[in-house]
């Protein structure tokens, strides 16, 4: 079974660009949301950079900017690089992740990290071929059109 990194379309046959501004609004609503109902040291570094990189997705899909898609992918990167680190972290109890998810119970913690990893992987996915369709279309506009001339 091969996985391809990119996608013509979105799920449902439907546009990147609109599940591109989803993605950025959906995250930038949970993580508020995050931090409203569960507040820790560790959710309010987390917020700074989830909204930077959320707004540089929503200003980069709207004026089709394919360098402030790309930072949204830091995003990701960074995440799931931190991925690791947060299992640990709540298994062996330790740097408040368990307590930034909100639950105590180590199984519920981990699904809450282990769905979080999944959506930005899924997220990841679209966002990239978005973001290759945007660079794509620069780069088509600024090459010169050579026509024979009779």
């Amino acid at each position: 079974m091969k996985i391809d990194l990119t996608v013509e379309r979105g799920p449902c046959n439907t546009d990147l660009r609109s599940w591109c501004l989803g993605i950025a609004i959906y995250w930038l609503i949970s993580t508020t949301f995050s931090v409203i109902f569960a507040p820790n040291v560790l959710n309010f570094v987390g917020f700074a950079i989830v909204v930077i990189a959320n707004i540089c997705l929503l200003i980069g899909t709207l004026r089709e900017k394919h360098i402030l898609v790309f930072v949204w992918l830091i995003f990701a990167a960074i995440e799931a690089i931190s991925f690791p680190f947060a299992v640990f972290g709540v298994i062996f109890h330790y740097g408040g992740y368990r307590e930034a998810t909100g639950i105590n119970n180590v199984f519920g913690a981990l699904l809450v990290y282990i769905i979080t990893f999944l959506l930005i992987a899924f997220s990841a996915r679209i966002v990239y071929s978005f973001y290759l369709q945007l660079k794509n279309n620069d780069a088509n506009k600024q090459a010169p059109r050579t026509l024979n001339v009779v």
